[in-house]
């Protein structure tokens, strides 16, 4: 691992998020570059690494995804348990953990990325509630299988908590003073024992003035002095006159107030107005427009560049005023304050992402899914101060009242180079410049250089340790592998799975008597870390490579026989679901050879004193091969469909299915789900299609296993709820025993159908 006595605090947040499994909270002033280092991060990070905001606009500008719809979470408040009897919640709707996994419909393709993920990275976190942050840890813990905090994930909360507060209402705060100090993301549950190291970028990109620098700083800290008043109060211009050549922003409190006064002022201009109209494709939530939709001009209007030029050529920059010179339909020419030149602009395209697993190398990748194409621009004689964040002006007017909220002057005055661009509409009140004391308190966690570099020395050791044993660990696959030679369970004349039981069996027995020699090996990691010396070291790192040399080439042929097996099911008929299981089980095999892979390469490293970065990972196995393979696998017309099956209304299978020709035999399952979307009753079906309830019963489970319907849908909560209980209570999915402990009142049919849901669950 890279090791430098002078590292700075950006490069020391980089090592420890690559290098540790800690919790980091990476913060700093405004204009320090923390969206730099979290681009910079994302592009070099050998981790699989997410992107979320607790807003649609901060999504957006992160490219990431907003934290409710990663984690499918529902919007208001969340509690980590029921609140106390007596408490004063009556009539106020709250989340617990159980409501949130009743109604939890997460497809398999969200739950991978979930599985997958090894960092989680929260942008923009002094908006991020402490119970959202709880929640996102139950669903980790939920969705992963792992009781670890956050399942195991590395998280980085990157933000300035005295820039916006987390939004909380006064009743809200009944329910959630029961649980939490403050409402901000440091007090939640799940980091009570795992705190963040507390990382704070200090080089100052957007002043250069000492005094204004000193004045924020003092501002951040709660400590302004008569002196930093009286500065202050040197611009304060209550009966100033704005003239339009002099290019000011006012910063407001309300959006409703920068609508005014854009309004006003654009009606106030003589001329014809234009409208702009953005265009949408695909998916873009309207709550995540970065602009307008349809933008009104008139030629003489202010405006604000919302994106740094694209071109490169530095022409303009986020927050950059401008006045209209001429308009047409297509065409939009402004002028830059300060600049000679005029600028004819282009459309600017915002995408909209979501994450997916990538089917050949697992890693997770940005899948575009919609765009939103607009001019970079937007009215701008006011705007509000929570929209200004990460904006840059040269003149602002501030009205300062007290309806500011603690880190709001911060915000405002931040936003500006140097204090000759500030006017002051109103004196600054007693109480208006104050910081919420946990933030106080909180900032206090701060370590020095120093302790962060021996911190990160003890961590980087226990996170390669750990990543070497659980890397060389095959127990987890071998029980994969158990459980599922054990679902080969029916009459081989009703299966097509059931005639390749006794390939499946060899298979397990192979790797067992592998898993025997990996047991070994783990035992020789433990002893040689025991050596606290670079020859320790250099020894751990031969034993690794001489494993890896051993146990790779093993476990690739595991997967060369399963894509082999795969090319003999496809032969078959009705063999979807058991192709799906084979692909998964290969999936795990090839990630186990990656794993061993990456352990290795990061310890030597470390060793070497090189980077591991995003670019080393590809090279580390032969992704040509596997795509290879993975295209057979694929190219199966009609058998092997992995997008997403749970569309509304109709499932894919029923509703993408081509007409049949008469002669061709119609899968009887698929007519009883048509039937059942169509919404029909089981009984209705049972008596249309002449058949037993129990069978359509059977044929409806068969959909709830493959998630394609919810097994609410046909059981309704409450009998759902104790079929699941029983589930839990008996340990075992052996619907005899189920039987005699639900009662007669329950047919062995809604049993399977709770039994399917159950292990759609853990799938």
């Amino acid at each position: 691992m890279p090791n430098s006595e002078t590292a700075n605090p950006a490069e020391l947040a980089a090592r420890f998020v690559n290098y540790t499994s800690r919790h980091i909270f990476l913060t700093g002033k405004a204009g320090t570059g923390k969206t730099t280092f979290l681009r910079n991060l994302i592009g070099l990070t050998h981790k699989k690494a997410v992107v979320a905001a607790p807003t649609g606009i901060a999504a957006i500008n992160a490219q990431g995804v907003t934290i409710h719809s990663l984690f499918q979470l529902p919007f208001g408040t969340y509690l980590p348990k029921p609140p106390a009897a007596d408490g004063d919640h009556y009539n106020q709707q709250y989340n617990t953990p159980r409501s949130i996994v009743r109604t939890l419909n997460m497809n398999a393709a969200k739950r991978k990325v979930l599985t997958d993920m090894e960092l989680l990275i929260i942008d923009e976190v002094s908006m991020l509630r402490a119970d959202l942050l709880d929640a996102i840890d139950m669903m980790l813990r939920y969705v992963r299988k792992n009781n670890a905090g956050f399942g195991g994930v590395q998280l980085l909360f990157i933000g300035d908590l005295h820039q916006l507060p987390p939004v909380v209402k006064s009743n809200e705060w009944n329910l959630l003073g029961q649980f939490y100090k403050s409402a901000y993301f440091f007090d939640a549950v799940a980091l009570q024992q795992e705190p963040p190291v507390y990382i704070e970028l200090e080089k100052i990109y957007r002043q250069a003035d000492s005094e204004f620098i000193n004045l924020l700083n003092n501002l951040r800290n709660n400590q302004v002095t008569a002196a930093d008043i009286a500065l202050l109060e040197k611009h304060y211009q209550p009966d100033f006159i704005l003239r339009p050549e002099d290019k000011f922003i006012t910063l407001t409190t309300h959006n409703n107030k920068a609508d005014t006064l854009n309004k006003q002022s654009l009606d106030s201009l003589k001329g014809t107005s234009y409208l702009y109209t953005a265009k949408i494709e695909d998916e873009f939530s309207e709550f995540s427009y970065p602009a307008e939709q349809i933008m009104e001009l008139k030629v003489g209007a202010q405006v604000m560049f919302i994106k740094n030029d694209p071109t490169g050529e530095q022409r303009f920059f986020n927050g950059k005023i401008a006045t209209v010179t001429d308009l047409s339909a297509d065409v939009i020419e402004v002028q830059a304050d300060g600049a000679r030149e005029k600028i004819v602009l282009e459309k600017y395209k915002w995408e909209n992402f979501r994450y997916t697993t990538d089917k050949v190398s697992g890693e997770i990748k940005e899948e575009l899914i919609g765009t939103f194409t607009q001019y970079p621009l937007k009215l701008a004689w006011a705007i509000t101060v929570h929209k200004s964040q990460g904006l840059t002006f040269d003149k602002a007017i501030i009205d300062i009242g007290s309806a500011f909220a603690p880190g709001q002057i911060y915000v405002a005055l931040s936003r500006l180079r140097s204090l000759d661009g500030l006017v002051l509409t109103s004196k600054i009140p007693g109480t208006g410049i104050r910081q919420d004391h946990s933030v106080s308190a909180y900032s206090k966690n701060k370590q020095s250089a120093g302790e962060l570099e021996s911190r990160i020395l003890s961590d980087s050791e226990h996170f390669l340790r750990s990543y070497l044993l659980q890397s060389f660990d095959l127990n987890p696959l071998d029980n994969y592998l158990y459980e599922h030679v054990h679902s080969y369970t029916k009459d081989i004349n009703k299966s097509a799975k059931q005639k390749h039981v006794k390939w499946a069996a060899q298979l397990l027995k192979d790797h067992s008597e592998l898993k025997v020699h990996s047991g070994k090996f783990l035992v020789q990691i433990q002893r040689l870390y025991q050596v606290k010396s670079a020859e320790g070291l250099t020894a751990l790192l031969e034993r690794a490579t001489a494993a890896e040399r051993y146990f790779n080439p093993q476990l690739s042929d595991f997967s060369k026989r399963i894509f082999e097996r795969m090319e003999l099911v496809k032969q078959d008929k009705q063999v979807v679901a058991y192709l799906t299981e084979l692909l998964e089980i290969e999936a795990m095999f090839y990630e186990q050879v990656k794993k061993i892979s990456k352990a290795t390469a990061l310890l030597r490293a470390m060793i070497n004193g090189e980077e591991f970065t995003k670019k080393d990972v590809t090279t580390l196995i032969n992704q040509a091969q596997r795509a290879a393979e993975m295209e057979k696998v694929y190219a199966m017309p009609g058998k092997l469909d992995f997008t997403d099956k749970k569309t509304k209304g109709k499932s894919a299978s029923a509703k993408n299915k081509a007409p049949k020709d008469k002669d061709e035999k119609v899968d009887t399952k698929e007519l009883s789900l048509e039937l059942f979307q169509e919404g029909k009753s089981i009984a209705e079906i049972a008596a249309a299609r002449k058949m037993a309830v129990g069978t359509i019963e059977g044929h409806l489970a068969h959909y709830v296993a493959k998630q394609e319907i919810d097994a609410i849908d046909i059981l309704g909560n409450k009998k759902l709820d104790k079929i699941l209980q029983a589930i839990k209570v008996l340990q075992t999915v052996n619907m005899t025993p189920i039987r005699s402990h639900l009662g007669n009142k329950f047919s062995f049919g809604e049993i399977k159908i709770g039994i399917a849901a159950h292990l759609a669950e853990l799938d």
